[in-house]
């Protein structure tokens, strides 16, 4: 069921983080690469509702904290998503 959710629909651009973070590219690359590994870790028989409100969710928490340009590497949104997927299921 997880084909039903299009990834590519929760994605974001540099231009809708300028308000809020002084490097938006960054910013924009962390949260997609929190979207997708969220994705990706996601069963595949996952019901589409929830997949989709985990991913917004994550968006929420993360999209105007400062701690979203602040992330070291992907090991850390890694853990990151591991640490949100535990407290969001």
């Amino acid at each position: 069921m997880k084909e039903f959710v299009i990834i590519q629909d929760y994605l974001v651009e540099p231009h809708h983080f300028s308000d809020w973070h002084e490097d938006a590219e960054l910013a924009a690359d962390n949260l997609n690469n929190v979207l997708h590994i969220i994705y990706g870790n996601a069963d595949e028989d996952v019901d589409p509702e929830k997949l989709i409100e985990l991913l917004n969710n994550a968006v929420a928490l993360l999209a105007s904290n400062e701690y979203l340009t602040e992330f070291e590497d992907e090991d850390e949104i890694s853990n990151w998503v591991d640490l949100f997927l535990a407290d969001q299921l």
